[in-house]
């Protein structure tokens, strides 16, 4: 669904942008998680493409995404993304991220580099403290055991990144899921986020907790919480008919919002 696109320059990187759905429709910026890439959406995309126009963007060094020189940090991809939405020319988009995707999101809204029609955030941490077990699993993890976890993932980053090096990509992934600082994760300052925003919560997520979604939904203003019994951290991947039902609801009501705004 995603197999064709473009690229556009950010800063040292060139990031591909593919398009499915709906031209006339409205349209949702695609931000997916870690070590993925915009295929990640394509189940979900199936379910929205014959009404929404779907932009999904692969993040610096991921897909058929550059690298660069920079470091990779979720300040850096954010300010990618907005730089990306800026070239293409969006207006009026809508967001749905997935895990590091949805962090992205946060950060786009809560520091004011890109307002977004609206916010869905999907197995997202908004803070990573020291002592949070997920901690523990990054610093655990090693290149060799995610290509055994994830051998078709990175067997696509291998055909199709024009300089593939996923050793590189895996270890600068996961010093940005382990930093901290202002750079990091978006933390308190998601308080300052005044878009709809629909956070999204798996019961067996592994890596994001109830606590941490329900923490978030608290701190933003008007935010809506879906947790899905039995749901992973990879639901829109696993379950996005489960997600779909809530997901055009939310939708539904920021229209109906903006209508009544104007």
């Amino acid at each position: 669904m995603f197999g064709e696109g473009k690229t556009v320059t950010v800063g040292d990187a060139t990031l591909f942008v593919a398009e499915a759905g709906n031209s006339d429709g409205p349209p949702i910026v695609l931000l997916h998680g870690g070590l993925g890439s915009r295929d990640d959406f394509v189940a979900l995309a199936a379910l929205l493409a014959a009404d929404y126009r779907l932009i999904a963007i692969d993040s610096r060094g991921h897909g058929r995404s550059s690298l660069g020189q920079s470091a990779m940090t979720y300040r850096q991809l954010a300010e990618d993304t907005a730089a990306a939405i800026d070239q293409l020319g969006l207006t009026g988009v809508g967001i749905i991220g997935h895990s590091d995707g949805g962090i992205l999101a946060l950060r786009l809204a809560a520091f004011g580099l890109f307002r977004p029609r609206f916010i869905v955030a999907v197995a997202a941490h908004w803070r990573l403290p020291e002592d949070d077990p997920t901690r523990a699993i990054y610093q655990g993890v090693s290149v060799a055991e995610w290509r055994e976890m994830f051998g078709p993932q990175v067997a696509q980053y291998e055909a199709e990144n024009p300089a593939p090096d996923f050793s590189r990509l895996f270890e600068a992934t996961r010093a940005m899921w382990l930093g901290s600082g202002p750079d990091a994760y978006p933390g308190e300052a998601v308080r300052d986020i005044d878009v709809p925003l629909l956070v999204v919560h798996g019961d067996d997520d592994f890596l994001v907790s109830r606590a941490r979604s329900f923490e978030l939904a608290e701190r933003v203003s008007g935010a809506r919480l879906l947790n899905l019994p039995f749901a992973s951290h990879t639901v829109l991947e696993d379950a996005p008919d489960a997600v779909l039902p809530a997901l055009i609801s939310f939708i539904s009501s920021v229209n109906e919002g903006a209508q009544a705004a104007s």
